[in-house]
């Protein structure tokens, strides 16, 4: 008869006490079986506490001697670094464009980006701790935490008060520098507007250490700086335009004021004071003052029309170069105030019948309760006459306003310091007068009986 064999059992470990493998070898001709009792001693003995899948050491009785993994350890989940997402393209130099052709401007570069204040450039998002892990022991195993982003705040550039988003602290061209962002409130511009910059069509200040050269354009926003010249070019402005030299065959607008040095065929719109040396053959429209002054300081050929006074050494020239002169802007004003007075009468004329339908209204109401119809038709009525009475009020202050700027064009004048000469055509308001015959120093104006006279 064989000898009876009593059952065995292998508990394998790995030895970062990670895993746990249980196998276990029934007895035969009546030896002992292994217990449950033994497994759980072992266990203990060798600190397998964590995780332990009693179903799985069950399973292991009846595995004939096939390794079971019984217990498993959790691993650490290292934490997430942090991370920047941009809203806008990382980049710097030229950008070209083509059109739906293929064709590319060259004149465009692309340099300038324009961006507004308080425009979220980039999200930052947090790094995350991550999770520890445990051993089959129950030994806490430390995860590897994530690092934060690394956030560079360039110029122009602040970070939220969350902490969550990188925002433009002010407008101006978002541009990339290095690892960052910048927003520049001023663009410079070393050399000439040429091929090598481009076209220029900034939010902010531009200035300009060159010439802009012919065939370019260039617009601000803000105010423009020219250190040199400008020569069959567009240059526009929302504020002032400043040109240490001047503008030959181009296209001036400045929302602001105007300071050069010279004006040649050029067609020049000032919203402010205009001031230059000279004037050749220019078209030009000016809201305040134009002031003639330094060097020649002489306008000659071309059109000119000022809304305020002009002062000049020489208006016109020996030659006789047809030169015209227009001060004020009585007919434009005098259009303007015939629209309100139209829009004035339609406003009272609704006013009225407003009126008389609140009083119809509320007289029936002391009879008896309105219908909710009725009594919604009187709350608009109300509503709408105290609308119209408002607009009433703005349109009589503008009427006001445009007759006392009638009143005082009567004031304008040209103040030659030198001479003035024959060719030169003046208007003033609604009167015009030609010079004809050289004349001194002198002052053009308009007298009481609205006649133009040279004093």
């Amino acid at each position: 008869m064989a000898e009876p064999m009593n059952g065995t059992f292998n508990l394998e470990v790995d030895e970062k006490f990670m895993s746990a493998r249980l196998s276990i070898t029934p007895a035969v001709n009546g030896g002992k079986e292994v217990t449950e009792a033994e497994i759980k001693e072992a266990l203990a003995l060798n600190g397998i506490r964590y995780n332990v899948d009693q179903e799985a050491v069950k399973s292991a009785f009846k595995s004939d001697g096939l390794s079971v993994q019984i217990a498993q350890g959790d691993q650490p989940v290292d934490g997430r670094n942090g991370y920047i997402t941009y809203h806008f393209e990382r980049r710097s130099g030229a950008q070209m464009k083509s059109d739906e052709f293929g064709n590319i401007d060259f004149r465009d570069l692309g340099l300038i980006q324009n961006i507004e204040e308080g425009v979220v450039v980039a999200d930052i998002f947090a790094e995350t701790q991550g999770t520890p892990g445990r051993d089959i022991r129950g030994v806490e195993i430390p995860q590897y935490p994530g690092k934060p982003a690394k956030v560079v705040t360039g110029n122009g550039i602040a970070l939220s008060p969350d902490g969550q988003h990188l925002v433009t602290a002010h407008r101006g061209n978002l541009r990339w520098s290095k690892d960052h962002f910048v927003v520049d409130k001023e663009i410079k511009v070393g050399g000439d507007i040429d091929l090598s910059i481009g076209n220029i069509d900034f939010i902010g200040d531009i200035n300009i250490n060159g010439n802009v050269l012919e065939g370019f354009v260039v617009k601000s926003a803000g105010n423009i700086t020219i250190a040199g010249s400008v020569t069959g070019a567009v240059v526009e402005a929302a504020g002032n335009i400043t040109a240490k030299l001047g503008f030959v065959s181009s296209k001036v607008t400045a929302g602001g004021d105007i300071s050069m040095n010279f004006g040649e065929n050029s067609e020049i719109n000032c919203g402010g004071t205009l001031k230059a040396q000279s004037f050749v053959a220019c078209t030009v429209t000016c809201t305040g003052p134009m002031l003639v002054q330094g060097g020649k300081s002489v306008i000659v050929g071309g059109k000119y029309t000022c809304l305020s006074d002009i002062e000049v050494n020489y208006l016109g020239s020996d030659a006789y170069v047809r030169t015209s002169i227009v001060l004020g802007n009585v007919a434009v004003l005098a259009e303007e105030l015939s629209e309100h007075k139209k829009k004035l009468q339609e406003y009272e004329a609704q006013l009225n019948q407003l009126e008389m339908i609140c009083t119809t209204l509320q007289e029936q109401k002391k009879v008896a309760p309105l219908t909710p119809e009725r009594a919604e038709m009187l709350k608009r009525s109300v509503k709408a006459k105290f609308g119209h009475m408002g607009l009433i009020k703005e349109t009589n202050d503008r009427i006001a306003d445009i007759e006392h700027e009638i009143e005082n064009t009567n004031d304008l004048c040209i103040r030659v310091k030198r001479a003035a000469f024959p060719g030169v055509a003046i208007r003033i308001n609604n009167s015009q007068y030609v010079v004809a015959s050289k004349t001194g120093a002198c002052t053009i104006k308009m007298n009481e009986d609205k006649d133009i006279v040279v004093r």
